[in-house]
């Protein structure tokens, strides 16, 4: 055996015994109540304070349950009670720009989304929506019957997958898309519907 095949032989054998890279840490838990979980590289564990989210991750919150993530880029995210979301993408350059994109399943989350230097992508979508913002502190609901956002401060693009309408959410204001339909007209809501949707994600 050629000096040259063993070497190639020793290296295949150190690349096949060597751990997978360890999954890029997006973001972190930095606090929860109730049962929480995530799906990352196959396994399903339960979440702790301080525990790592990885591009890819399913993260699950059950009945009676909330947690709270601080994403790569100082971006928070809060989910209620029966929350399932992926995060599909996260990228960000320090403070210039990111290209960020979550699936939400099923649930509620508040966004408080970080102002970046440069214009960035800050996606949720759903099964009947994509909201868009550049940042902004607001609120998104996935249900099988509709996708809800509200806009407590910023500027939220509302756009249905069926149709690719697309509507601009101000301050204070919310829409909804149902399946197969345009967006519905933005219109005011009221502080009590505020209050439902910040109830629902403040950890005790």
């Amino acid at each position: 055996m050629s000096l040259l095949l063993r070497i190639v032989i020793i290296l295949l054998i150190f690349a096949v015994a060597s751990p997978a890279k360890a999954a890029e840490r997006i973001g972190e838990v930095i606090a929860l109540v109730g049962e929480c979980s995530v799906e990352s590289g196959g396994g399903h564990h339960a979440l702790t304070t301080g525990a790592a989210i990885a591009l890819g991750d399913t993260i699950a919150v059950a009945k009676e349950g909330r947690l709270k993530l601080r994403m790569m880029d100082g971006t928070v995210l809060s989910l209620a009670e029966n929350t399932r979301m992926t995060v599909e993408t996260y990228a960000a350059k320090g403070s210039d720009s990111r290209d960020a994109r979550i699936n939400l399943s099923d649930g509620l989350v508040r966004a408080v989304v970080s102002r970046m230097a440069q214009p960035s992508r800050f996606e949720v979508g759903t099964a009947t929506a994509v909201a868009a913002v550049r940042s902004t502190d607001w609120f998104i609901e996935a249900k099988p019957t509709m996708t809800r956002v509200g806009v407590l401060e910023g500027r939220v693009g509302f756009t249905s997958i069926a149709t690719h309408k697309t509507v601009e959410i101000p301050d204070r204001f919310g829409s909804r898309v149902e399946p197969g339909k345009d967006p519905i007209e933005p219109r005011l809501w009221s502080q009590p519907e505020f209050d439902d949707y910040i109830n629902a994600t403040t950890l005790p």
